[in-house]
C-alpha cells in the first residue's frame, strides 16, 4: 500500500500555531504576527510580500523572524485607532486563502 503525501494546509497551520495577530501603537505601520514555536516560523521562509494583502493598504515589506517567532508585514499608511484590520495571506498555489483578524493598538 503507498503511503499518502501529507498536504501542507495554512489553515491549520494558523489555527493551531497563530498566537497572535496585532498592530501596535508604537508601530502603526506593522502587522506583527506571533506564531508558537518559534520555529514554525519557517512555513513562511519562502514566503512574499504580495502573499498578504489588507484592506486599502499596501504591503510592502515582509519580514520572517525564526528567533522571534514572528511574521512582520509593513503597510506604506500607517493604522489609526479604530480602524479594523484584517489580513488575507492567499498563498498562490499553495493551498487555501487564510484571513486573520488582526487587533488594532493603536490608541
Amino acid at each position: 500500500m503507498a503511503k499518502k503525501k501529507h498536504l501542507f494546509s495554512w489553515t491549520g497551520f494558523y489555527a493551531e500555531k497563530l498566537v497572535s495577530a496585532v498592530v501596535a501603537n508604537d508601530a502603526p505601520t506593522l502587522v506583527v504576527l506571533t506564531f508558537s514555536p518559534k520555529g514554525s516560523v519557517k512555513a513562511f521562509r519562502k514566503s512574499i510580500a504580495a502573499e498578504f494583502t489588507l484592506a486599502g493598504k499596501t504591503v510592502d515589506l515582509l519580514t520572517v523572524n525564526g528567533a522571534a517567532g514572528t511574521v512582520t508585514i509593513r503597510v506604506t499608511a500607517a493604522y489609526v485607532n479604530g480602524d479594523e484590520i484584517s489580513l488575507v495571506h492567499n498563498p498562490a498555489g499553495k493551498g487555501a486563502t487564510v484571513t486573520t483578524a488582526v487587533t488594532n493598538n493603536v490608541a
